[in-house]
Formats: C-alpha cells, sequence, structure tokens
C-alpha cells in the first residue's frame, strides 16, 4: 500500500487531526482480522468526509464514493481536491455519467438504476458510503452487491455516520459488520474540536399525548397542526428575541406549511426571515443559502432539506419547531450548529416542546440527560459536570465583540481570536502569531508569522472553519501553553502608556473602563496585518 505522503503537495492543506488519524489506523488493523465493511462513528462536523479523503489518498486502486444528496456529492468532490489536489474524480448523477473515473463520486439514486448500474465496471480497492445509516435500502445494497462488497474477497467498503441508528427496524448489521472507531459529540465538544451548546426550552400549551406515530416518530401532519393551533410561529419569535437576538437561525419545521408559517412569523417582527422547500429552484435555494452565509437573511426555516448535507459553519442558532422522537434525526438537525467558526462562542437551541406522559421527546436536555433549567444557563461542558463532582474549571471567558472562544485541547484555556480592521483574524502563540487571511477567489490561508522571520504558510485554499481547524490544530501541536488566556490576571490590569499611545496614534477611542487585555486586543485588530 502506498504511504500517506506518497503523492503529496508541496503543503498539505487539510491534515489529519489526532482522532481522525486514529479513525484511519482502526479502519486498516480491522481490514487485518478480515473487517471489510466497517463502519466509523464521528458527530456532524468532525470531518468525516475528511476521514475517507485521506483514506483514499493513501489507497491504490480505483474508489466509489456514495452519497444520497446533490450536496453531500459536491461536499465530497470538493474535500477529495482539498486534501488531494491530483484525484481525478468524476460525478455520477443526472446527466453526469463519468463511471470510469480513477474516483467516482455518485449519487445512489442515479447509479442504482439498472441501465446506469451496468455501465459500472468492477473492479474498485475502495467504496465509501456517506451517511451509512441509509444502507439498509434496497438501492444502496443493489449497488454494493454489484460491486462485490458482500463477497469474501470484496473491496474494503466503509461506512461512515453520525447516527449509527435506525428508527425504523432495519438493521445496520445487515450491511456493516463493525463499528470499528466512534467519537462522541460531546467528547468533541470538550476537546474544542465543535462548538459548546446551550438550550432553551420553548414551552407551547399543548398536550402531545394526542399525537398519532408512525414508524417510531409522530406523523407530521398531525404534528402541523398541532403546532400551527398553539401559534407555535409566534412563540417561537418570542423566544429568539428573548434568547438568541443577532444569532444566526436555522429553524426545522414537520411540514412546508410550518416553515413558511415561521418565516412569515419572523419577517412579521422585523427579521430577516426565508423558507426554503424541496420545490425551491436550485438556482432560488443557492441565493437564498448565499444570504444566509453573508448574514443578509438572519433565520432560515426549512422542512427535511437541510437536515443532512448542509454546512453553514456560521449558524449559532437551531430551533427544533419540529418535535420529535427520533434521535437519528435530532441529532442530524442538532449538527448543523455545532461547527467552529471565528467570533462564534456557541450554539443555541431553542427546543419547542408540550406536556406529554406517553411519548419521550427529544431535547438536547434530554440527549444529555442534564438539567434543562441548567443548560439554559450554562454551557453543556458544564452542565454535564454538575452531574459530577465539580473539578477546577477555568474563569468564563470575558464577552466581547470580535473575540471567538474554543477550547484548547491540552490545558483546555480559551484560544482567543481577533479579527483585524482588514478582515483577518489572529491568534496569539507565543511565538508570533497564526493568522488566517482572506484570498480573493474566497478562500482562506494559514500563516504563521514571526518577527524577524519569513511567514509560514501553514494552510491554503481553504474555506474558513477549515483554515481555523487547521490552525487550532497547529497551535495545539505548538504545545499551546503559550495561547494568550483571556482570563490571564495581567488582562485585568490598567493599559500601558505604550499601549495609549500606540491606540491615539491609530485614532482608537479610547473607552472609560479600558484594560490591559482589551488594549492589547484592540491594538491586534487595527495592526494585525502589520508584522
Amino acid at each position: 500500500m502506498p504511504s500517506a505522503t506518497a503523492h503529496a503537495p508541496p503543503t498539505l492543506r487539510l491534515p489529519l487531526r489526532p482522532y481522525q488519524e486514529e479513525a484511519i489506523q482502526a479502519i486498516l488493523e480491522a481490514q487485518t482480522r478480515g473487517v471489510t465493511r466497517p463502519l466509523v462513528v464521528l458527530p456532524v462536523g468532525a470531518g468525516k468526509t475528511i476521514v475517507f479523503a485521506h483514506l483514499l489518498r493513501q489507497r491504490a486502486g480505483r474508489a466509489l464514493v456514495l452519497a444520497h444528496r446533490d450536496e453531500l456529492l459536491q461536499q465530497a468532490a470538493a474535500k477529495l481536491h482539498l486534501v488531494d489536489p491530483r484525484a481525478q474524480i468524476g460525478l455520477v448523477k443526472a446527466e453526469d455519467n463519468a463511471v470510469d473515473a480513477p474516483v467516482v463520486v455518485a449519487s445512489v439514486q442515479t447509479l442504482s438504476r439498472p441501465q446506469r448500474l451496468a455501465q459500472l465496471r468492477h473492479g474498485f480497492a475502495t467504496i465509501v458510503v456517506d451517511e451509512a445509516h441509509h444502507a439498509t435500502a434496497p438501492t444502496y445494497r443493489r449497488i454494493l452487491r454489484h460491486c462485490g462488497a458482500f463477497a469474501a474477497n470484496g473491496p474494503l467498503t466503509l461506512g461512515v455516520t453520525a447516527t449509527p441508528e435506525r428508527q425504523d427496524t432495519a438493521r445496520l448489521s445487515e450491511v456493516w459488520q463493525e463499528v470499528v472507531y466512534e467519537q462522541s459529540l460531546l467528547a468533541l465538544i470538550t476537546a474544542g474540536y465543535l462548538a459548546n451548546l446551550r438550550a432553551v426550552q420553548v414551552l407551547l400549551q399543548v398536550d402531545f399525548d394526542a399525537l398519532r406515530t408512525r414508524q417510531g416518530d409522530f406523523v407530521d401532519a398531525a404534528v402541523d397542526a398541532l403546532l400551527l393551533q398553539a401559534d407555535a410561529p409566534q412563540h417561537v419569535v418570542q423566544a429568539y428575541q428573548a434568547h438568541a437576538a443577532g444569532r444566526k437561525a436555522l429553524v426545522f419545521t414537520p411540514t412546508v406549511r410550518t416553515a413558511y408559517a415561521m418565516a412569515d412569523a419572523f419577517r412579521a417582527a422585523g427579521l430577516a426571515a426565508e423558507a426554503l422547500d424541496g420545490t425551491t429552484p436550485a438556482a432560488d435555494r443557492q441565493a437564498t443559502l448565499a444570504r444566509l452565509r453573508t448574514g443578509a437573511t438572519q433565520v432560515l426555516a426549512n422542512c427535511a432539506l437541510l437536515t443532512e448535507g448542509f454546512d453553514e459553519p456560521s449558524i449559532d442558532a437551531i430551533v427544533m419547531a419540529r418535535p420529535t422522537l427520533s434521535k437519528p434525526l435530532y441529532i442530524q438537525m442538532l449538527g448543523r450548529g455545532t461547527r467552529l467558526y471565528p467570533g462564534k462562542t456557541d450554539c443555541l437551541i431553542l427546543d419547542v416542546i408540550g406536556a406529554s406522559t406517553r411519548h419521550s421527546l427529544l431535547t438536547t436536555a434530554a440527549l444529555f440527560d442534564v438539567d434543562p433549567a441548567t443548560l439554559a444557563q450554562r454551557a453543556l461542558t458544564a452542565a454535564v459536570a454538575a452531574r459530577v463532582p465539580p473539578a477546577p474549571t477555568p474563569a468564563e471567558v470575558p464577552q466581547g465583540t470580535l473575540v471567538a472562544a474554543a477550547v484548547d485541547l491540552f490545558r483546555r484555556r480559551p484560544v482567543h481570536w481577533i479579527q483585524t480592521q482588514a478582515g483577518a483574524w489572529v491568534l496569539s502563540i507565543g511565538q508570533g502569531t497564526l493568522r488566517l487571511l482572506p484570498a480573493a477567489d474566497g478562500t482562506w490561508a494559514v500563516v504563521h508569522a514571526q518577527r524577524g522571520q519569513a511567514r509560514r504558510e501553514v494552510g491554503g485554499g481553504l474555506p474558513l472553519d477549515y483554515a481555523l481547524g487547521v490552525a487550532e490544530d497547529y497551535a495545539r501541536r505548538q504545545q499551546a501553553g503559550v495561547l494568550v488566556d483571556p482570563s490571564a490576571a495581567w488582562r485585568q490590569q490598567p493599559p500601558t502608556e505604550k499601549q495609549l499611545a500606540l491606540l491615539r496614534k491609530w485614532r482608537v477611542a479610547l473607552p472609560p473602563d479600558l484594560t490591559r487585555g482589551a488594549a492589547a486586543d484592540l491594538l491586534t485588530a487595527v495592526m494585525g496585518d502589520w508584522d
């Protein structure tokens, strides 16, 4: 098998995180034991696509990647190119039919059609099934059987998913032999790889015991009627204004009608809100998502459209206006808000609930077994810690504009990002600074700058959230005990005369309660693009 660096470009733009390396090693070790259909379980936002992209980069032979949504196909192709720009990738979907490409990224709906499947020749060394909890469906099995995945000497067939269970009676063990690697959502939040969570419950005066269930979850039309009868859109708007004002929110609803009712209620309250459904033309959908990305749209409601394959890291509020009994569905919706993003301190979940003695409704508090009242006031990691004898914890991160907080993996201290006036992000690491620099094409570069030395590019051509991850991983490898600690005592002292002189030189308004730490942040904001 070729080494992992056999075809590496001069700069590895998207290196593996420690847990991602462990996942790949677990896959390869399991293969030596005869496990040819392994399953890897990682939370939404943990980089499952990056794991299998690196795996394919290491392995010889042709590869097939299967996904069930166009967004997942595009993401897979993009991440494969990020990891290996030399990869020769072909799409199979709709009119695209690159079945002979070295790496085939295929739509399950398209490839499972007999006439299309007949054109796919055998000989794949590796098959990857994204969102592998869907693999029990006949369409997936038809493709896997055609490619010899169930044969004794079949190709390595990897499944990746955030939800290794189904609400219906299908058993994943009918396809996958063994879960060879798993990381929990809480573990990666605690380690600083995913955003922390808070949750507030929006209580409606409704009785969910009256609802019927089908295949283990509520019937959507019945939930829709109950929510609208209880004026749920108005209650959700009030809860958003009270607890999540200013946040970029994604709203999940049981039906299209409820989605548009939610958007109407938000707009009536003066907030920029839109709704999407399955009939929205592709161009209009992309335009709407672009407005959400830039912040022109603050709230976006949808029904089952953005549950999987949607990746907008700047979202920092999720409205669960789709009451559910399904743990997999709830986790998928929750995961749309767990990705890291500069300036994002946590993600707030608004759980819409009602009275019920017969049903066990999924909420964030129920998912993590914490007290709802505690979770409304404290971050998830703090709420979980409150269940056990308390251990020493870091001081709370001071709140302020332009400052992002994450968790340092080694010393569990905050990572202190400052945004410059030119739009870059700067992190002091003792030995100089790490900088996220925007490029003209919309991508970002990660640069390590030290006074008196040439700048070192750590990564380039990356989306902002991936650039952030690469930078923080680099800081961890540099033994980030030297990271600037926002809770350090020196930050609360009065500013120095040198700081004040520089701030006046740059004509920065000086607040009356200015501290030495705040002065340092202001200087970074105005001077961070200079060596």
